[in-house]
């Protein structure tokens, strides 16, 4: 026997009764527990959304400020019903009506309707796209077996 339970005479309580209060006590702080993660949870996602939607829309608003200030923002082209309208303008030469119309198709696909290409330009080749470790992690990740 264990030299505490000899040396204080305490006797464990092996009732049903207290069995049972302490299951029921330890479900119910687990349970009280991760509902308190939730909401805390839920708290931050709504935070970071926001943030989120304040820099899309800091970004929108950027973006037509310098439009007007290029020219302005292009005005809708209206076609008559049985005519074709004119092609887009390109935003830089070489770039192809079937390229535009490619990257609106994935842009479509990744972020639905309401997303909008408002300008396609190239991209200098001096910017890397990923640093070097995210490159070598795409690559380990991406061999095949």
């Amino acid at each position: 026997m264990n030299v505490f339970l000899l040396a204080t005479e305490a006797v464990p309580d092996r009732s049903l009764a207290f069995t049972a209060t302490v299951v029921i006590a330890g479900i119910g702080i687990v349970l009280a527990t991760l509902a308190v993660l939730i909401v805390i949870f839920n708290i931050f996602g709504n935070a970071v959304h926001r943030s989120q939607e304040r820099a899309k829309q800091k970004q929108r608003e950027k973006l037509l400020h310098q439009m007007e200030q290029d020219g302005g923002v292009p005005e809708p082209v209206k076609v008559k019903s049985g005519e074709v309208p004119p092609p887009p303008p390109l935003v830089f030469q070489g770039v192809t009506p079937e390229v535009v119309a490619a990257i609106s198709a994935a842009v479509y696909l990744l972020d639905g309707e309401r997303a909008r290409v408002t300008a396609i330009r190239r991209k200098s080749a001096s910017e890397p796209s990923r640093s070097a470790w995210a490159q070598a992690a795409v690559l380990d990740n991406t061999r095949p077996f």
